[in-house]
């Protein structure tokens, strides 16, 4: 075996290595992003906050529809407006009004989903 193919096959070793890296990373940034997700179903408001802070702090465009709901629809109006706070600094006032405008919740859900994404994907 010459230098030249065992520089070929560790770069082949190496390209892989990182591929499943990357593999294994994006599993598990989805199930992280998941828990965090359903972290906003929670019956502890310092977690749903917790939760907002870091779906903001990921700048994750897949936020943005859990994110409205939460802003729209949960009981307590401290998370509401926090989530309001944090949709804010991830989609633009009118970019949102433009998408949700004249919908009831479901088909906001449905708009934004179909514009951001979905953190299932």
């Amino acid at each position: 075996m010459s230098a030249g193919e065992f520089t070929t096959y560790l770069k082949l070793l190496d390209e892989q290595v990182r591929s499943a890296a990357r593999s294994l990373r994006s599993s598990f940034d989805r199930i992280t992003f998941k828990m965090l997700v359903d972290t906003l179903k929670s019956d502890d408001p310092l977690a749903v906050k917790a939760a907002i802070e870091q779906l903001v702090k990921e700048e994750r465009p897949e936020a943005v529809a859990p994110l409205f709901v939460v802003a729209r629809a949960h009981p307590s109006p401290w998370l509401r407006q926090e989530a309001e706070a944090g949709l804010a600094q991830l989609v633009p006032a009118d970019k949102l009004k433009e998408l949700t405008d004249g919908k009831d919740i479901g088909g906001c859900v449905k708009a934004l989903v179909a514009e951001f994404g979905s953190y299932r994907g």
